[in-house]
């Protein structure tokens, strides 16, 4: 039962990562990149519950792809860590994942402060044409 519950999770968090991958515009090593960015944004919703899973996920990946029959004998999977890779890659195509909930909100920021600047420009030349 291991055996294909650890196939079932490296085939998900496969293609976990090569939509990180397609995200990122990187070719490789798609959850690394997902990962460094979260790293980089502080404030990103729902940081610290995801952050570790996808580094202890990233982890038992690379511990299927490089050590000898670990793919056999790990017992360290469960159904619900298969569950958590398949949802988290559904929020990630849905745009609700942390990185892409934190880029909204970084690009909706900007545009009011750049609306702000804009006001206040206008306000200064106004105040400059009214004296």
């Amino acid at each position: 039962m291991s055996k294909r519950l650890n196939e079932k999770f490296l085939k998900s968090f496969i293609e976990l990562d090569k939509l990180c991958c397609e995200k990122f515009g990187v070719a490789s090593n798609g959850v690394t990149e997902y990962v460094n960015r979260l790293n980089n944004a502080r404030f990103a919703p729902n940081r610290d519950e995801v952050l570790p899973q996808l580094v202890k996920y990233r982890n038992l990946r690379n511990r299927f792809a490089h050590e000898p029959q670990a793919l056999r004998k790990s017992s360290d999977i469960a159904k619900a860590d298969v569950k958590w890779v398949a949802k988290f890659k559904k929020s990630v195509k849905k745009k609700k994942d942390p990185i892409s909930k934190y880029l909204k909100k970084a690009r909706r920021f900007a545009r009011r402060r750049k609306f702000g600047k804009f006001v206040l420009t206008l306000l200064i030349l106004g105040a400059a044409a009214v004296a």
